[in-house]
């Protein structure tokens, strides 16, 4: 896939906007790609370069969504809701909390949680976290250093979760 995120949801969205099966997941299960209008406001976040490329072209997506059961897929939350759900998430998981922590995304049918850290003070800003509700932070999973890399390796594994 190419570095500019125009390309990747532009071939997101040609392939993936008419449900189809994923031979590797079900063959009885349809899945799709829909994407959300590009924004240019990002209040006071501190998100990361990338990350905002992306929100310009679509303020949140659903990415190999299953339409048929609702069981599988990432939604890619709109800066509205990520602001909700982050604070949602500082109420219910203090002791896991950690500055900085913002959540994205929710994937379905599961408990996990799509985590991009955004402390400019840390090394790990920018990167990407699978955060599971039921686990402690300790066991959490780191899987890419940055959105970019997370949202191109999520396409290329038709919405499978790679780093399993």
């Amino acid at each position: 896939m190419n570095d500019s995120f125009e390309v990747t949801v532009e071939l997101l969205r040609n392939s993936w906007t008419k449900p189809k099966v994923i031979n590797n997941i079900s063959i009885d299960m349809l899945f799709r790609c829909r994407f959300l209008h590009g924004i240019n406001e990002f209040d006071d976040i501190p998100f990361s370069e990338d990350f905002i490329e992306f929100y310009k072209i679509s303020n949140g997506a659903y990415l190999f969504e299953d339409v048929i059961y609702g069981q599988w897929g990432l939604i890619l939350l709109d800066l509205y809701f990520i602001e909700i759900k982050t604070k949602e998430f500082m109420l219910d998981y203090r002791d896991d909390f950690v500055f900085g922590d913002y959540i994205i995304g929710e994937f379905l049918g599961d408990n996990d949680l799509l985590l991009l850290r955004l402390d400019k003070t840390k090394e790990d800003y920018g990167s990407i976290i699978v955060a599971n509700r039921m686990d402690s932070r300790e066991e959490w999973k780191k899987v890419e250093s940055n959105f970019r890399n997370f949202i191109v390796n999520f396409a290329i594994n038709e919405g499978q979760k790679y780093w399993q």
